[in-house]
């Protein structure tokens, strides 16, 4: 497993949005189910998602349509990372706004969610750009066989630990869970726009650098 999939599996776990909705979820309701749901639409989504340019590099690559070193799957990055820094200057600019910096609207509502509902949530929260990075990176990295799909299963793992972590943690702890529920609550409320704007200004830089490097080798 490469470096660069190991740093875009954790950039993809750690996504503000997934776990403020999951904390909203338990804060304001008893079915913990949900946000287990929620989680596992996380993981399907972001691996489908990954998996799915995999497949699209292999079918380009066996047509011999491309360069050996895959010029376009730098282009890929690059312009992933532009829309990903697009999302960055966009919430600094609300972050600086003087109105009050209130959680997006569908927040008001995760926490009367369904089951279902939730394992939808899931699959809609915006990681999949970061997933759809992943899988080119997995192209590039010419891995054989098995081996692609290895690496699929390892970055939609790594990719969703914070989504399962919280969840099992609080599960196992229903004592504690409405005090720290209480205390997440409040320090993501507060600064969910922050980590957001560092989050994509960080893997904005990093897909431009290494889709402009990947481009000037092929």
């Amino acid at each position: 497993m490469s470096i660069n999939l190991l740093i875009l599996g954790l950039a993809t776990t750690i996504s503000p949005l997934f776990i403020i909705a999951a904390v909203v979820m338990m804060s304001e309701s008893e079915k913990v189910r949900t946000s287990w749901a929620a989680a596992f639409g996380w993981i399907v989504s972001i691996g489908v998602s990954c998996a799915a340019l995999v497949v699209l590099g292999g079918v380009v690559h066996d047509s011999g349509s491309a360069h050996r070193k895959h010029w376009w799957l730098g282009a890929i990055d690059v312009a992933i990372g532009l829309v990903v820094g697009f999302f960055a200057l966009r919430e600094l600019r609300r972050s600086r706004s003087t109105r009050p910096k209130d959680l997006p609207k569908w927040m008001n509502r995760v926490g009367t969610m369904s089951v279902i509902t939730a394992f939808g949530l899931g699959l809609f929260l915006p990681a999949n750009v970061l997933a759809y990075a992943a899988g080119s990176e997995i192209v590039q990295q010419h891995f054989h066989g098995a081996e692609k799909w290895v690496a699929v299963g390892l970055y939609a793992v790594i990719g969703s630990l914070l989504e399962f972590l919280p969840v099992l943690f609080l599960t196992t702890r229903p004592k504690s869970r409405e005090r720290l529920l209480s205390i997440w609550h409040r320090w993501l409320d507060s600064h969910w726009q922050q980590v957001m704007v560092v989050l994509f200004g960080v893997v904005s830089a990093f897909l431009i650098v290494k889709g402009v490097i990947a481009i000037l080798r092929s």
